[in-house]
């Protein structure tokens, strides 16, 4: 099982030579499994390992006999532990979300200052501090079911994802019977959350009552659910390639807080990619697809097809109007637009972490000796030729003046006539992240990069520039 997780860490590439790894534990057979596998894994991964353990405050006496098995399991192994307590019911309460949100919250807020503690100690070795939690394959195939029974589409089919930002889950391809055979043929014990037990929670009344029965239907439900979910990343994918194509072919015009699509033109392809058209424009606008439901796509639809001046209210203060042109989708201009200060980037201090306010930047500077290298395609991985940087560079927004530059001849581009090519909202232009040297932009964050930085055959060192969105 070990080797089987091994090859799974790299097929999805979870980590890296000189990473550290924060591991999340509970004390359950899951995460005591990933401790014990991720141990025996990190020499031979070349990385170092910590253990967390957060505490909820809610069970008491049992709670604090979880935090003390894992610390003494993290001691027998000489690995660095520590515990951090929340009390979760009251910041439910006091944040008017439930129980299980706020727990997951705490975890993820203790995890994120894990990664600020170790990160000199990782930088030192050339890596970056990535946090490991305990999903498996079993809890995919839950979310999966999770999400029909709320209503999904097929995004919601894709379950849990291998890594989301600096968050990595190397059981995921394994189940839970492998988990618990694992630990019986190692002799190691595990502690019993109760409440896991407990039907009053969704997932648990999944996990309790209705995977029993479908494992009665079909023992191999489980495989068959996460392939299904494999498929559907692979599909939503493709759906989100030809819904951009669509949108950057048929929106007529983009001014100021407000975009158009020619609806009509949009209806000439396949149903399948109207509502997530009309929801991927809405989204830009917004700058987030939360918030944003079936019912939300449904009267999008039901608007487009009915009577013209007819309007609609979406979240974020976005109005939608039925126009002869088609639809116009407007964000209400009285939402104050801040820019952010620009944050340097220390190029003497690679690799490193800088914080953005919805995610962070990962950074490091590397040889190119490899000509066989293939250079990241990613909208949010960069690679820029480092010898050329003479100036110091800055995480920021827009500024009068900002060019890119287009060709091996150094013709420019003002940023400005980039962003209405690329029929970027202006209400979005203030909040894009910028590299940039002076007025010369290396990276609109999600779009291009400057000729002039690209790597080239000449090219001798590389600076990686890594977007990580932050765990939602």
């Amino acid at each position: 099982m070990i080797n089987k997780i091994a090859s799974f860490m790299r097929q999805h590439q979870m980590v890296q030579e000189g990473d550290h790894i924060s591991i999340g534990i509970s004390g359950g057979a899951d995460s005591v499994c990933l401790f014990l596998v991720l141990e025996r894994l990190r020499r031979r991964m070349d990385v170092t390992i910590s253990a967390i353990h957060v505490e909820h405050g809610i069970r008491g006496k049992e709670s604090r006999a979880d935090a003390e098995f894992v610390q003494k399991l993290a001691a027998r192994y000489e690995i660095p532990f520590v515990c951090r307590s929340y009390p979760v019911e009251k910041i439910a309460k006091e944040t008017g979300v439930s129980v299980e949100e706020a727990g997951r919250n705490v975890r993820y807020a203790a995890f994120a200052e894990e990664e600020r503690r170790f990160w000199d100690k990782a930088k030192q070795r050339g890596g970056t501090v990535k946090t490991a939690v305990a999903h498996h394959g079993d809890d995919n195939a839950e979310t999966v079911l999770f999400h029909l029974c709320r209503g999904s589409g097929i995004d919601g089919l894709f379950g849990i994802r291998p890594v989301r930002g600096t968050v990595i889950r190397p059981l995921l391809c394994v189940s839970k019977c492998e988990i618990e055979d694992f630990l019986n043929r190692e002799g190691q014990t595990y502690r019993i959350d109760a409440t896991n037990a407990d039907i009053r929670y969704s997932r648990n009344r999944i996990r309790n009552r209705v995977m029993p029965e479908l494992a009665r239907i079909n023992t191999q439900f489980t495989a068959h659910i996460n392939r299904l979910s494999e498929e559907a990343a692979e599909i939503s994918a493709y759906f989100d390639g030809e819904v951009g194509r669509i949108l950057e072919k048929h929106r007529i015009k983009t001014d100021n807080t407000c975009s158009c699509i020619d609806t009509k033109q949009l209806f000439s392809y396949p149903s399948v990619f109207w509502g997530r058209v009309m929801l991927s424009a809405a989204a830009e606008l917004a700058g987030s697809r939360k918030d944003f439901t079936r019912e939300h796509v449904n009267a999008l639809l039901h608007l487009a097809k009915g009577q013209t001046g007819r309007k609609i209210a979406l979240p974020y203060q976005i109005t939608a109007e039925k126009t002869y042109e088609g639809m116009i989708l407007s964000r209400s201009q009285t939402e104050e637009e801040t820019d952010e200060a620009p944050i340097p980037l220390p190029i003497g201090e690679l690799p490193g972490i800088i914080r953005l306010p919805k995610g962070q930047m990962a950074c490091r500077i590397f040889g190119y000796s490899e000509k066989n290298v293939k250079i990241p395609q990613n909208l949010y991985t960069k690679w820029f030729d480092y010898d050329k940087i003479k100036n110091r560079l800055y995480f920021r927004t827009r500024e009068p003046g900002d060019y890119f530059v287009l060709d091996a001849e150094g013709h420019r581009q003002k940023l400005k006539d980039y962003w209405i090519n690329e029929k970027v909202p202006r209400s979005m232009r203030s909040k894009i992240w910028l590299l940039a040297d002076g007025s010369h932009i290396l990276w609109a964050l999600g779009g291009r990069i400057s000729e002039y930085y690209k790597v080239t055959e000449q090219t001798k060192k590389i600076l990686e520039v890594r977007y990580m969105e932050d765990e939602k």
